[in-house]
């Protein structure tokens, strides 16, 4: 009997699956941090014959993948602390993304002789941090909550950043964006994400209006994920930044939706729900690059041991991007920082954070699951894609497992806070 294709991808999915739980329980025992493990995983999956016909389409990461990562990251970030950290956190995530494109683009250009535009779409791609690792050995070594809401904030908004910036560059590629100047690629940004954000705002607000009227928590949670699926598609027919209106809308739900119109009950239930659908997700896509790079027809020795060397040279060009636009831009905020302010009538005085945590933000803009989704989400036959695919998983496995296994000494050198016992 013939096996449909949908019959080969659902079995595959609860091999996936079943591979992930595994790997989870594993963890648990080597103290091993589970997207490092995954990454490896993942790795040894790409040299098994998995009976997989899935594609990660560039719809499939833009309207199922990415919206509950987002939307998650914005349900947990406690908005108090996000303003007092506002200044450091947008200037990682808005110019801080925008010189990491241009020098890993330039830089890739120069030294790889990639076409210059091509360049700039793997900066985009590749700028974006995920905090996953960074944050459980915060977690675990007492770190201070200041320095887990600047790194987290950091990765949530620039997620946002860098996905817009990778769609304007993709529509130049591919013709569906002509005659743009960098003036109006700025303006166009400027455009797309606050009209992202408002449209989040807006949705996000009703939502949170209505939530005040239930007290059903099963209700409760399929309203959050009607509005985290449904503000995306509503800002992309409207030509929006859908990635921002998620953040958005997961930013109000998850501080005023919790605070005065869900019970106790309901917040667990909703945070269980949410942690749940990332948990899948995320172990779906460091195990789907396996699948992915199987199916490669460049995947094989040869083309691996060619692409070696321009792997190892794009992971020193990230890191230099990563210290251009974090070292410079926190210096600056260092020094504004230790200007005298005015004293004002209900304004909250905010310290400065200290000199050695800059290092912190350096080495802890680990690589994940963003880069990846947006990798594999390229078109099949868009030029560099199987090369990019390639490199970023390179670049992924080297940070979640030197840059994630290598954080815990770094703290305990600076000496960023006391060890638990």
């Amino acid at each position: 009997m013939e096996v449909s294709a949908f019959e080969t991808n659902l079995e595959t999915s609860i091999i996936l699956l079943a591979i992930a739980c595994i790997v989870a329980i594993a963890v648990k025992r080597i103290k091993l941090p589970y997207t490092t493990a995954l990454v490896l995983v993942g790795l040894v999956v790409s040299f098994f014959n998995l009976p997989a016909q899935a594609h990660l389409s560039h719809h499939l990461v833009f309207y199922i993948i990415l919206p509950p990562l987002l939307f998650l990251g914005g349900l947990n970030l406690d908005f108090h602390e996000l303003k007092k950290n506002i200044t450091r956190i947008l200037a990682f995530s808005l110019p801080g993304v925008l010189i990491s494109t241009f020098v890993v683009g330039y830089l890739m250009h120069m030294l790889l002789d990639i076409e210059l535009i091509y360049g700039l779409l793997f900066g985009a791609l590749i700028s974006p941090t995920d905090p996953i690792s960074v944050l459980a050995i915060f977690k675990d070594v007492g770190a201070p909550s200041r320095l887990r809401v600047i790194v987290e904030g950091e990765s949530l908004f620039n997620d946002g950043t860098g996905v817009v910036i990778f769609g304007i560059i993709l529509a130049i590629i591919t013709g569906e964006a002509t005659d743009i100047t960098v003036t109006s690629a700025i303006l166009k940004f400027l455009k797309v994400a606050v009209g992202g954000a408002a449209i989040g705002f807006a949705l996000g607000y009703i939502t949170y209006r209505v939530l005040v009227t239930l007290t059903d928590p099963l209700l409760e949670v399929t309203i959050t994920i009607v509005l985290a699926f449904g503000v995306n598609i509503v800002a992309e027919i409207f030509h929006m930044s859908g990635v921002i209106a998620v953040v958005t809308a997961g930013l109000l739900i998850g501080n005023y939706g919790k605070e005065f119109s869900m019970s106790k009950k309901t917040v667990e239930t909703i945070d269980i729900f949410w942690e749940s659908v990332d948990f899948i997700i995320n172990s779906f896509l460091f195990l789907m690059i396996g699948l992915e790079l199987q199916q490669l027809q460049a995947y094989n020795l040869e083309t691996l041991r060619e692409l070696l060397t321009p792997t190892l040279i794009t992971i020193v060009v990230v890191f230099i991007a990563r210290g251009a636009s974090v070292y410079p831009l926190n210096m600056l905020i260092h020094k504004l920082e230790k200007k005298p302010v005015a004293e004002a009538p209900g304004v909250e005085k905010v310290e400065g954070v200290p000199k050695s945590w800059g290092h912190i933000f350096f080495w802890g803009g680990l690589k994940g699951s963003i880069p990846l989704a947006l990798v594999m989400g390229l078109p099949k036959d868009l030029l560099h894609r199987e090369e990019f695919i390639i490199i970023s998983f390179g670049i992924v496995m080297f940070s979640l497992i030197v840059q994630s296994l290598t954080m815990k000494p770094l703290l305990k050198k600076l000496n960023i806070m006391r060890f638990k016992s």
